[in-house]
């Protein structure tokens, strides 16, 4: 493996500072063993790593073809094609037989316009007494500054997220409870985001590497910065489906 590769695969250096405090808050959360976990949009095989390297048995689900190829480059570079099975598509016509102990989907249901037949769909394949990990940003406090709604799925959100009561009666519909929420992300760290995503666009090289720069030192202390008192925009919840 390439030193870049390398550097993709277990730094990330490519993820921004946030994304990166927002899967340490959910890394505690995931189940170790050999379970049988789905995870929906895979981050280029990222997300997928964390949950191979846990033991898991994976099947992820990926609608972009690019980041599909990613995502196997990455998982068979990693040693952990035997554990793992891709399927391309939409979310909402794939086709899946299995049943999982746990499914993980992060940042994908706010780009979806049926997402109430997501969460349908994601309710048939979870087993009774499954685990949801569901990352969403949250509706009260709005996005991202650079983000803009989309009036179809292109790739960005078609919607702003969801508040707590409304996520909640969503996937109640489907037997899915939540069992606990949490809120992160706050006015600095939303700064820090736009900032650092300001420079990493930027095509001047010198500008760009600045960005990854700030990345790398912003994740030391994104923690810290996200025990203030904040109005959060981004929230993860940990759902089961019911027994019964």
């Amino acid at each position: 493996m390439s030193l870049k590769k390398f550097l993709m695969d277990k730094l990330c250096i490519h993820l921004d500072a946030y994304t990166w405090h927002r899967y340490r808050l959910m890394r505690p959360l995931l189940i170790r063993g050999p379970i049988r976990v789905l995870n929906i949009g895979t981050g280029g095989g990222i997300e997928t790593l964390r949950l191979l390297s846990r033991g898991n048995h994976v099947t992820a689900i990926e609608i972009d073809k690019q980041t599909a190829i990613r995502t196997q480059q990455r998982i068979d570079r990693n040693g952990f094609s035997n554990r793992f099975n891709l399927i391309v598509g939409h979310l909402c016509s794939v086709q899946v037989q299995e049943k999982f102990d746990e499914v993980f989907i992060c940042e994908v249901l706010e780009h979806i316009k049926d997402d109430l037949s997501a969460l349908r769909r994601i309710s048939e394949w979870l087993a009774p007494g499954g685990r949801l990990i569901l990352s969403t940003p949250t509706a009260s406090y709005g996005q991202i500054p650079i983000q803009q709604l989309s009036i179809n799925e292109d790739g960005g959100h078609v919607r702003v997220g969801y508040d707590g009561p409304e996520l909640d009666q969503m996937m109640g519909k489907f037997d899915l409870f939540t069992l606990k929420r949490i809120f992160n992300g706050n006015p600095v760290i939303q700064k820090i985001h736009f900032v650092e995503k300001k420079f990493r666009m930027n095509d001047n090289f010198v500008v760009k590497s600045i960005g990854y720069f700030i990345s790398i030192i912003a994740r030391v202390f994104m923690p810290v910065i996200d025990i203030l008192p904040y109005q959060p925009y981004n929230q993860i919840t940990i759902g089961i489906k019911k027994y019964w």
